[in-house]
């Protein structure tokens, strides 16, 4: 069958990321890494769970409406920051700017970044240290929700590299022109859901070149990813739009003399996140100083 084709919307300029989040994004990559690493067991758990089951910490940050999205730009972005080799980097930007940055603009964005930090900080993420006057001090949390302080995974998987405890520190990478396209300020949370979901499916390290495909069981999903059906949809279709996946329908077992099965499966396009158009003409403000180490500055 003919694959269901990936326009590449975002890279083609056809999606419009707002002007100050490709402004922000520019100044951000100054600081911040070449790619972002998230431990596996942020995505998805090691051991299949049936219902009532533990839940990774990716569906439990996404559940509850649009906050969920916006908590989990909001702690991809901080891990995007996360410059030194060997422990956390503090954080003290203004809500404003990190709004601006996922794509929220105005006192209503402020606001939802700071709900986001609140819940952030009490389920364990990241710790907020109030400065009167100042922007408050961030520092994340490991990515497990489990309020154990914060490792580079690289550092941890490479330390532990020859015991089983390295497993835990497993990583993928999320690149910095998810973020510098201005994909990061239009995605859906089950968009950025999804295309965490099939960095998982790939595996730890580069992705190979060409990229294979990948397919997974509605089981798979509810066991392992403790996200739905519905919410998978979602999020192919907005990875579809943006050009980061291409869908294929194929059939299962196709020499059986059994009637013919269809599943889809999904590859992954990173080369999508190309750079962007900006929605409006905005001009520049000064870039956010942050309160890091020497090594993040660099």
């Amino acid at each position: 069958m003919p694959p269901a084709q990936a326009t590449q919307l975002l890279a083609g300029g056809r999606i419009r990321p707002p002007a100050r989040a490709l402004e922000r994004a520019g100044q951000a990559a100054r600081r911040a890494r070449a790619a972002a690493q998230l431990r596996t067991a942020f995505i998805s758990q090691a051991d299949p769970a049936g219902p009532g089951g533990p839940v990774p910490p990716l569906a439990r940050m996404l559940r509850g409406g649009r906050g969920g999205q916006v908590r989990l730009k909001l702690y991809l972005s901080f891990l995007w920051f996360q410059t030194d080799g060997s422990r956390p980097v503090s954080l003290a930007y203004p809500s404003q700017v990190w709004a601006e940055l996922i794509g929220l603009e105005g006192d209503t964005g402020t606001r939802r970044v700071n709900e986001a930090q609140r819940w952030l900080e009490k389920h364990d993420f990241i710790t907020i240290e109030a400065r009167p006057g100042h922007a408050n001090r961030v520092t994340v949390l490991e990515e497990t929700g489990t309020g154990t302080p914060y490792t580079p995974p690289g550092y941890a998987a490479n330390r532990l590299r020859d015991t089983t405890a390295g497993l835990s520190h497993l990583y993928v990478q999320l690149p910095r022109e998810l973020w510098t396209s201005g994909c990061m300020s239009v995605i859906t949370g089950a968009g950025l859901a999804f295309l965490l979901v099939l960095l998982d499916q790939y595996g730890p390290g580069k992705i190979p070149d060409p990229t294979p495909p990948v397919w997974f069981s509605p089981k798979v999903l509810r066991d392992y990813y403790a996200l739905s059906e519905d919410t998978r949809a979602k999020g192919m279709n907005d990875l579809r739009e943006l050009g980061l996946v291409t869908v294929r329908r194929v059939p299962v077992n196709p020499d059986d003399f059994d009637l013919e099965r269809i599943r889809n499966t999904y590859t992954l396009n990173l080369n999508a996140l190309g750079p962007a158009r900006p929605s409006t003409d905005s001009a520049s403000g000064p870039a956010p100083q942050a309160d890091a180490s020497p090594s993040a500055a660099r």
